[in-house]
Parts: C-alpha cells; sequence; structure tokens
C-alpha cells in the first residue's frame, strides 16, 4: 500500500474510513434505539388490549355463563380501526372461544396453550416475511360460572409491518446517505490532506531549488500547521549549516589556493634567479637551500592539513597513556625557553594532573598554542600556562598579553587559514593551521578548545571533562 498510493491518498482514504466508522455507528445505535422504541410501545399496546379484554370478561360476571358471542362482538367493537390487531381467548385444551380482529399466523409451537407454568408473557416471530409480537395470559373464571372452564388464556398479537416499513424506510435512507457520506468524505479528506500536505510540497520544492550556489531559500512557518514546524526547523537549520559549511568550504579553498601560492611561488623565483646567469656550486647551492626551505614549508603545510583532514574522519592513530601535564608542560617550555629569551618573555605555569591521551598529539597541541601565544605577546610579557582540575574535569590554560580580538571573531580562530586582521600580525612563517589542528586534537580527547580575549589577556582553554578518558575513532 505504501508504493501503491500517496501520501495524500491514504490520509483521504484514513479519513474517509473514520467517517464511515462514526456514521455507520451512529446508524446502527439509531436503528436500535426506533427497534427498541417500538417494541415497547407495541408491549404497551399488547398489555392495554390484554386489561381491556380481562376487563369485558370481568363485565360478565353478574352472568349465569360468559357469553363469548357478545364478548366477540365488543372485542370486534373495541378494535375497530385496529386492522393490526387479534386477540384470541381459548380454554386450557386449547379449543377457541372467541377472536376479534384479524385472524394472524400463530407460531407453531402455540397452536394449544400449554401449562399454566409455562405460558410466556411475550413472543416475537416471523411469518412470510412479516414480524409479529404477542403477549399471553391467563385468566382465571368467576367460581359463579361453574360451566366455564377454570381458566381462559388470553393472547394479544400485534402486525408490526405498520413501523416495520418505517424502519426499513429509514434503513434504506441510512445505506443511501452513508454512500453519500462515503464519497463526500473522500473528496473532502483529499481536499483536506492536499491542504494540510501543502508545507510538504514546498519543502520538496525548495529543496529541488537548492544548490551549491543557491542554499538562501528557506521555509516559512507562519502558514505551516504545528505539526510540521519541527521538521521545517530541522530543515532549515540544515540549510543554514550548509550555506555555513560552503561557505567555509569556499573561503578555505581561496585561502589554501593563496597559502600554496606563497611557496611555489618562492620555488619558482629562486629556480628563475638560479638559472637567469652561469653561477659558481656556493651560489647554486645557497639557491638550492632557499629551494629546500620553500618546499618543506610546502610538504609541512600539506602533512598538516592531511592531519585535519584524518581528524575529521576520525580515523588519527591515538595510543592513550597516563600523562602528568605538569611534566609534559615543563618539557615544551624548555623547548621554547631560547625563542622566549630571545623576545624577551617569561613562562609561568602552575597547578597539575593525570589525563589519559596520546603524548605526541597532546604535545603538538600545547606546542601549537604556546607558540601561538610567543608569536603575538610583546616583549617582557608573561605567558601563563595553568592546570585546573575539580569536579566537572581537567583545564589547561593558555593566556597571553597582546592585542584584544573581537568576540565576533573568536570561533572563526580555529578555522583553517584564518587570521584575525586587527589581532594578529601578518606573518609568514606559520601555516594558518596551528589553532585548527589544536582544536582536532582535544577534540579527539572528548575535549572542547575555546578563547576569550580582553583588554588583559588573550586566554586559550582546554577542558576535559570528567578525569579525561575518550573513545578512539578509526
Amino acid at each position: 500500500m505504501h508504493r501503491l498510493f500517496s501520501l495524500t491518498t491514504r490520509l483521504s482514504l484514513l479519513f474517509s474510513a473514520t467517517m464511515l466508522a462514526i456514521w455507520l455507528l451512529v446508524g446502527v445505535l439509531l436503528l436500535q434505539a426506533l427497534d427498541q422504541h417500538f417494541a415497547h410501545q407495541d408491549q404497551e399496546e399488547l398489555q392495554g388490549k390484554l386489561i381491556l379484554t380481562r376487563s369485558l370478561l370481568n363485565s360478565q360476571q353478574h352472568t349465569a355463563s360468559p357469553d363469548w358471542s357478545m364478548l366477540k362482538q365488543r372485542l370486534d367493537d373495541a378494535l375497530s380501526g385496529h386492522g393490526h390487531l387479534y386477540i384470541t381467548l381459548q380454554d386450557p385444551r386449547g379449543q377457541l372461544l372467541a377472536e376479534a380482529g384479524i385472524r394472524h399466523p400463530q407460531p407453531e409451537k402455540q397452536t394449544s396453550p400449554p401449562p399454566q407454568a409455562d405460558i410466556p408473557l411475550a413472543e416475537n416471530w416471523t411469518e412470510q416475511g412479516t414480524h409479529y409480537r404477542s403477549r399471553t395470559e391467563r385468566v382465571r373464571l368467576a367460581p359463579s360460572w361453574p360451566d366455564a372452564p377454570e381458566s381462559v388464556v388470553i393472547r394479544a398479537t400485534l402486525d408490526t409491518s405498520y413501523h416495520q416499513h418505517f424502519i426499513d424506510g429509514i434503513r434504506r435512507a441510512l445505506i443511501g446517505f452513508t454512500l453519500g457520506i462515503a464519497l463526500l468524505s473522500i473528496v473532502l479528506g483529499w481536499i483536506a490532506s492536499r491542504i494540510g500536505l501543502a508545507p510538504l510540497r514546498t519543502l520538496a520544492s525548495v529543496s529541488s531549488r537548492v544548490s551549491a550556489a543557491r542554499l538562501n531559500h528557506r521555509l516559512p512557518l507562519a502558514d505551516a500547521p504545528t505539526e510540521l514546524h519541527v521538521p521545517i526547523k530541522a530543515f532549515n537549520a540544515m540549510l543554514d549549516r550548509l550555506e555555513d559549511s560552503f561557505q567555509r568550504l569556499s573561503a578555505f579553498s581561496s585561502d589554501i589556493a593563496h597559502e600554496l601560492r606563497t611557496p611555489v611561488n618562492s620555488l619558482m623565483m629562486h629556480t628563475q634567479v638560479a638559472l637567469a646567469h652561469e653561477r659558481d656550486a656556493a651560489e647554486y647551492k645557497e639557491a638550492l637551500y632557499a629551494n629546500l626551505e620553500a618546499a618543506e614549508r610546502l610538504a609541512r603545510m600539506i602533512g598538516e592539513m592531511l592531519f585535519l583532514a584524518q581528524s575529521e574522519q576520525g580515523k588519527l592513530p591515538m595510543q592513550p597513556i597516563p600523562l602528568e601535564l605538569a611534566d609534559e608542560l615543563d618539557e615544551l617550555l624548555e623547548f621554547f625557553e631560547p625563542l622566549a629569551s630571545e623576545q624577551q618573555l617569561h613562562f609561568r605555569r602552575q597547578g597539575n594532573a593525570c589525563l589519559l591521551g596520546d603524548r605526541s598529539m597532546l604535545q603538538r597541541a600545547f606546542s601549537n598554542l604556546l607558540t601561538n601565544a610567543i608569536r603575538y605577546t610583546p616583549a617582557l610579557g608573561e605567558i601563563r600556562i595553568s592546570v585546573l582540575k575539580d569536579s566537572q574535569g581537567i583545564t589547561v590554560e593558555v593566556a597571553n598579553p597582546g592585542p584584544v580580538i573581537p568576540p565576533e571573531q573568536w570561533p572563526r580562530l580555529f578555522d583553517r587559514f584564518y587570521r584575525a586582521d586587527s589581532a594578529r600580525q601578518s606573518v609568514t612563517e606559520g601555516t594558518g593551521l596551528g589553532l585548527a589542528i589544536a582544536r582536532a586534537i582535544i577534540t579527539a580527547h572528548n575535549g572542547t578548545l575555546s578563547v576569550h580575549s580582553d583588554e588583559r589577556e588573550t586566554c586559550f582553554t582546554a577542558h576535559f571533562p570528567g578525569d579525561g578518558p575518550f573513545t578512539t575513532a578509526g
């Protein structure tokens, strides 16, 4: 069914089936109510005729014996205009004593009166398509009638065809109305489904118009039903992410072309200069060293981009071991001490914690943070490295004084090749991938890397939840 019918068709059929089920239930309840009403009305009418017969029979108690012909005449007068009623009086042996009205067929099992204990009060049966109801009573005769039977069985029979036709007419009208309701509900269900699913068609239309060059389309929420707000918001959020990703990809493509062009141009320029004139071995050697430096930078940049690609795919080779962060950071500070002394900078480290992680990768991440801090710290400045441990986990802070980075640029600092012009110097010795690599490594350890900058200092904060456990992917 899911393959044969559209969602609109299925919803309209479901709506139609629901409407029909409700209407059929109402129809059945209506017919039952009518049948019970007429049954109660018939029983009241039969009971009234039994009371009338009993009254006429008692009115003859002053006579020596009951006059059955007189009783029949009076009953015929009472039933005048009631052709659907038939009354019989029988003695205990089944002999007919009197009758009034038009004769109706009687059920075969009641051709003779049963013993007194077995007389039914009410019966229903159908004969040749006509439904009948009867009510039976046994009446004891007065002792002053010695020649009369001890008791008389009075049966009042009613032909219910006069109201059965009415019920049948209503039933036929209900059937016709049901067919009309079915057709109308299918049409209304289809219209309601088309209107209700209009946002989905709009969603499909917007999706078909989305391309790499056109990611600015969004679905409106104003005219959408409440039930579709969540998927519409999710779809718009997906388009926001796609648009942002494509913008970043476009910027990354431009940046990588620019960054790769510098070492390639350097290689070409040194080679062209070396080949322009005849030179001695020392000059050629100097040109080759210059080319080697440019090639090394190019290789380093390519290696770092491959590293970031592996991190995004969760394929970084991790070898976690327990690490004392104080020892690891002291080793890095000892390595950077000559460079810091050259620029008249000072290090201040405090705190310690044990972290489960990959030693070489964490050293690379913290090395990139320290390199960034050294690069943008003014002379005589102090670089602060703090290790904090609490119930929330382990936090490593690398803070340095320097130019203020505007808050709107903080998230972009970890993008590849991004440099905040107002806060970062134009340098060529870096690849522009250091902070992106630091964040990738810390993220691989289930941590987060953030930045905060004000007039006092710029602080990069690496936070590792808990005791620093992480899941190695790949």
